[in-house]
């Protein structure tokens, strides 16, 4: 830890997401600050957050409401830290920064613009703005960081592999189609564990209208409810090796990757911009193609070879807040 925040006052904005914005809180927490948490997403229904996914203009009133009665607008904040801040609008913005006028304010992008277009326009906000996707680093001028992996999937020592590959993930755009031909590609003595998992029943249904890709899923191969970190970690330290599936629109690397790193799995990605990070490994790490996912014979059973301890520290949450606040270093 490089970055001490005692007695500081911190404002955190982050969507709920598997636990990550109670790991990030816990770290800035951590280090001396006592932290207000608000909701980036202020929604908890399977409909409301796909509404704000798809038609963000239609939750905008009720999401101000939400962060005008919750905002204490007395508070002296050191910083306004934002993840993704998908529902604040540039009026809420605004008087932020005009009720707290000694606030740094950062941004932190763990989502593409693509899939995020209403952000752009919020960047003059800030003070400071990341994303963990270099395309959108290079288009808008912003800092480039890459995400992180926190604790729980650090290396947990041998664990038997119980599992030879795994997926665990929400089953959007291609990823059941890219699954299933993994699958259908592995040889028969290789043992596989699946979570494809969406929303809510409704949302199979209307993915077998509107996907191509869904072209004859059944519902028994996907499951309708999350599961633990817990349950994840378990999977992960139970793997010989992990399949990633980013979004098509992004070529940021998923959180999915970064745990591998993490946990010291292999890892099969159809994301080939992993080649370009400094923990990259072509024993570790696979490339497949999108549209022809193969994973080569021996990949699976091949060691894994331990990354440099100055790039594994850099990847954890420790290390992603470090190289966040250090734009405030003098």
């Amino acid at each position: 830890m490089k970055f001490s925040l005692a007695n500081k006052k911190v404002l955190l904005i982050a969507p709920q997401f598997f636990g990550y914005e109670q790991e990030i809180r816990g770290e800035i927490e951590r280090r001396g600050a006592k932290v207000d948490f608000l909701l980036d997403r202020p929604f908890t229904s399977p409909f409301l957050k796909a509404v704000t996914r798809w038609r963000r203009q239609w939750v905008m009133a009720a999401a101000q409401r939400y962060y005008r009665e919750h905002t204490d607008t007395t508070a002296d904040y050191d910083y306004v830290f934002v993840v993704n801040g998908q529902t604040l609008s540039s009026e809420v913005l605004e008087e932020w920064r005009s009720c707290f006028k000694r606030a740094k304010f950062f941004l932190y992008m763990w989502d593409s613009f693509g899939n995020r277009k209403d952000v752009v326009n919020n960047l003059r906000y800030f003070d400071h703005a990341f994303t963990f996707d270099r395309q959108d680093s290079q288009q808008h001028g912003i800092h480039f960081r890459p995400l992180f992996f926190s604790s729980g999937f650090e290396d947990a020592g041998e664990a038997p592999a119980r599992w030879d590959i795994s997926f665990i993930g929400t089953a959007h755009t291609d990823r059941y189609a890219i699954v299933s031909r993994v699958a259908a590609g592995l040889g028969a003595e290789v043992n596989a564990y699946w979570y494809l998992y969406l929303q809510a029943p409704w949302v199979f249904s209307l993915y077998r209208l509107i996907n191509r890709g869904f072209r004859g899923a059944k519902k028994d191969q996907f499951r309708f409810d999350p599961l633990t970190k817990a349950d994840v970690q378990h999977v992960f330290f139970s793997s010989r090796a992990v399949l990633d599936i980013e979004h098509p629109q992004q070529t940021g690397l998923t959180m999915r990757t970064l745990e591998t790193l993490g946990a010291r799995k292999k890892l099969v990605t159809t994301n080939a911009s992993v080649r370009g990070y400094d923990f990259f490994h072509a024993q570790n790490i696979c490339v497949i193609d999108r549209d022809d996912p193969v994973v080569p014979v021996g990949f699976l059973d091949s060691p894994y070879v331990d990354v440099a301890l100055a790039t594994y520290q850099r990847y954890r949450l420790e290390g992603w807040l470090d190289e966040i606040l250090e734009k405030e270093l003098p």
